[in-house]
């Protein structure tokens, strides 16, 4: 069944969401802590904001796939509302919710520059997930069986593979794709789905924190993300930092935090636990204090330069101090760190006539070949200033 999408933004109470100024926590004094950290943010940004210009709002057309069929034989009851996972108590999430608090979020944390758009929305009980020993996909009935298994016995024993290329030829997401009626797609599906956390399709497609499908018909590049409504918001936020991470890398051809000669995605990913003293925003894993993965909550106290991503291009350290922060600075939360390490990404006009690269990065990650074409477009424009 397809949805004809709302344009409507929808906030739900008792879970977290983002407004284009702060992030709201269900949790009153983390609220507190985030309306008083966001007010100050917002002081910086206005400051910087008079000399950096925002780049222009991009529309990204995505087509919704929710994999959370209703089950006659189970009350008609979705399957999110029906199923926990073995050993936890917790209810898995409403990923209709999801999908739109998702969208919210990143057109939010983009500082507006990227506008995400539902297009096409799939309410589907047929799925492309197999087992590992099996060449069938999954029926509705076996998927309900094998989520009804103690501890889910077969699952964990023989693995599950997600096949994409039938995934993407039953919907016609190539065509969709290269007709510019779609960018990318969002998957929204149940444990042990077997897809990646996002993946491209198409000529030249490259690591996007997984293989690229091949085989396809895809000739622009197509993004899909693979979303388990199990996990919370930040989990899927993320998934799209990871997304960032491995386009970023391709951008700039390297990601080595210990170069000599570091370029600026490796400026922005510094840590202090590499380089002492010079930390920056971090990376997904590792915010600038991080001593460890998911190191989101550490109170230990360093210096960082992240607040000059906000007038970039210019992230000259001469004249500029940097500025102690610990876990508080991100409210030691997972999803306050997601939030925060976003706003910082570029997100202004023009090029950056010292390395070449376009100086909004939101543009390199919801559409890599238009991206690519713009720069050289405007290296063409300002090949006398480029270095």
């Amino acid at each position: 069944m397809i949805y004809t999408p709302t344009k409507k933004k929808t906030e739900f109470p008792g879970k977290f969401i983002y407004s284009n100024t702060l992030l709201l926590i269900a949790n009153r004094q983390v609220a507190f802590k985030v309306m008083c950290t966001a007010t100050f943010i917002l002081c910086l940004l206005t400051s910087f904001a008079q000399k950096q210009k925002l780049a222009s709002p991009q529309i990204v057309k995505v087509a919704v796939v929710m994999q959370d069929p209703r089950i006659p034989s189970m009350g008609n009851k979705r399957m999110h509302e029906l199923f926990k996972t073995p050993g936890y108590t917790f209810q898995w999430n409403d990923p209709w919710k999801l999908a739109e608090q998702y969208r919210d979020s990143l057109n939010a944390i983009s500082h507006g520059v990227v506008k995400y758009e539902f297009v096409k929305i799939y309410d589907e009980n047929i799925f492309f997930t197999k087992l590992k020993n099996s060449t069938e996909l999954l029926s509705l009935d076996k998927l309900v069986s094998l989520l009804s298994e103690p501890g889910w016995a077969t699952l964990k024993k023989d693995g599950t593979q997600f096949d994409y290329n039938a995934f993407i030829q039953h919907y016609g997401f190539c065509e969709m794709r290269d007709r510019n009626e779609i960018n990318e797609v969002w998957l929204w599906s149940f444990p042990y789905a077997g897809g990646y956390e996002s993946t491209f399709a198409g000529e030249n497609a490259f690591w996007l924190n997984s293989d690229p499908v091949t085989n396809t018909s895809c000739k622009d590049l197509l993004v899909v993300m693979g979303l388990n409504y199990e996990r919370e918001m930040s989990m899927a936020l993320e998934s799209y930092g990871h997304r960032v991470e491995s386009i970023m890398r391709k951008v700039y051809g390297r990601w080595d935090n210990k170069a000599a000669d570091p370029n600026n995605w490796e400026i922005y990913t510094t840590i202090d636990k590499v380089s002492p003293g010079n930390a920056q925003v971090g990376n997904i894993h590792y915010p600038p204090n991080g001593n460890s993965d998911y190191d989101w909550i550490n109170k230990r106290t360093v210096s960082t330069y992240a607040d000059l991503w906000y007038s970039y291009p210019n992230i000259k350290r001469e004249g500029k101090k940097a500025r102690e922060v610990d876990c508080n600075e991100w409210q030691c939360s997972h999803s306050g760190y997601m939030s925060w390490w976003f706003r910082h990404l570029p997100h202004y006009k023009g090029i950056n006539v010292k390395d070449g690269h376009l100086n909004n990065w939101w543009e390199y990650v919801v559409d890599y070949n238009a991206a690519m074409k713009k720069e050289q477009q405007l290296k063409n424009k300002h090949s006398k200033h480029l270095k």
